[in-house]
């Protein structure tokens, strides 16, 4: 899954806006430079961005082009608006803050901003995905109403203390997850005890598709449980994914569906390995006659598939188009992804717990929260995001949204800044 252009760097660390008050009331030299190169950026989001010399350091185009950053910030204006309004979130001392950006759109673009210390140069420049400035979650989540996909489903559920479906839309609807599967995955490992530190070598014929690293690796390569889980969760790495499920075994995850409280089981058999949709969807025949068979099948067609080798990408999605989402994919509700963020609370396993949280998809930074485990997926066609949030008064949340449409591609960049505003929101716990 592509991040926007305007993601910089997302820096999954907690900080708490209504901390901004007090440290401004310590307010130093450094905070008020801090503040002035904040406005100073917040001017050059505009059509026509000029002298970003006198914003930046010499030393900032080294890593960040002039050219880029106009594109940045014209493409910030043209999504967001002007800025009208610069806040400071927090300041813990030193020479970086966190501010937000308030535009006459009524959006709020989260940055973080590093100065030097002689002339107060601009050496680091942090945006994170903004989001619509609304003061409840029926505000915030009305976006989502209007999404114009086939299929949209989402749920927003209290999980601990009185358990509670704070926003629900079509929740137990089945939806393609894509990538997201991999956390059935990962629930029967940490149901399992697995040997997190077993060694597993990868084989030639172990490798699938991008995205992930591994397909990159020589074959026998060694790689721990652990490693594998770590990839194909914070990488969504479709190799890793692949030689798990080789490890357990596609029946034993099939039939641990039900007890993650998988609504959908006989969708999802056979459980596929990614390298296996890819080798269906790249063979259109092949593809209808899996679609339409029943499991006995479908398991003989994945038998014959393992001398047929790994296709061109462009192959399996011509034009970018959807191919077969409704049919060669994997399936879950959000009632049923809930459930096992849920079960993933609950067992609470350390190594577990730290693969979640590795990548949070988006920007939890401003959410405040004290922890975000999180797993989305995508195609053509399809996108999932999925989270577990334990906010700032330890309360714990899931998040979990989907849309589908085979006809038309999903636009990655507006979902996501419909999301960064629903999850803001569960992070104010303002409902």
């Amino acid at each position: 899954m592509k991040k926007s252009l305007l993601t910089l760097l997302l820096l999954p660390l907690p900080l708490y806006c209504q901390q901004a008050q007090e440290e401004q009331k310590q307010e130093g030299p450094e905070l008020k430079k801090l503040i002035v190169a904040a406005w100073k950026i917040s001017s050059r989001i505009s059509p026509d961005p000029q002298k970003l010399n006198y914003v930046f350091d010499k030393s900032f185009f080294n890593y960040v082009s002039r050219d880029k950053m106009t594109e940045i910030f014209k493409q910030l204006h043209a999504e967001n608006g002007s800025v009208v309004n610069v806040s400071t979130v927090s300041y813990k001392g030193g020479l970086t803050a966190d501010f937000f950006f308030y535009t006459d759109k009524d959006f709020i673009i989260p940055a973080t901003v590093t100065v030097e210390n002689s002339k107060w140069k601009v050496t680091g420049l942090f945006f994170r995905p903004a989001f619509k400035n609304a003061p409840s979650l029926a505000e915030s989540s009305s976006p989502f109403e209007k999404l114009p996909y086939q299929n949209n489903a989402i749920l927003i559920k209290r999980l601990s203390g009185l358990e509670d479906n704070i926003y629900a839309k079509n929740e137990a609807k089945p939806m393609p997850i894509g990538s997201a599967f991999k956390l059935y995955v990962l629930a029967w490992l940490a149901e399992n005890d697995a040997p997190w530190d077993k060694i597993i070598k990868i084989r030639e014929r172990d490798k699938s598709l991008p995205t992930g690293r591994l397909q990159n690796f020589p074959e026998g390569s060694p790689f721990t449980v652990f490693s594998l889980a770590q990839a194909m969760i914070s990488e969504s790495d479709n190799t890793a994914a692949d030689m798990l499920i080789d490890f357990i075994g596609r029946e034993k995850i099939e039939n641990s569906l039900s007890l993650f409280h998988n609504s959908f089981v006989d969708l999802n058999r056979p459980f596929l390995k990614t390298s296996e949709m890819f080798k269906l969807k790249s063979d259109p025949q092949l593809a209808a006659r899996y679609a339409l068979a029943d499991l006995k099948s479908r398991r003989k067609i994945l038998k014959e598939l393992e001398k047929k080798p790994l296709p061109d990408i462009k192959s399996v999605y011509p034009g970018n188009k959807a191919s077969y989402i409704n049919a060669i994919e994997w399936f879950a509700s959000p009632e049923d992804i809930c459930r096992l963020m849920d079960y993933f609370r609950k067992k609470n396993n350390a190594k577990v717990n730290a693969v979640l949280s590795l990548n949070p998809g988006l920007d939890i930074k401003t959410g405040g929260f004290k922890y975000a485990g999180y797993k989305g997926g995508g195609e053509p066609g399809v996108i999932s995001m999925n989270w577990l949030l334990e906010t700032k008064s330890s309360t714990w949340y899931c998040v979990s949204s989907g849309s589908s449409d085979e006809s038309r591609p999903i636009d990655n960049n507006s979902y996501f800044q419909t999301m960064q505003s629903v999850i803001n929101q569960v992070g104010m716990e303002t409902f």
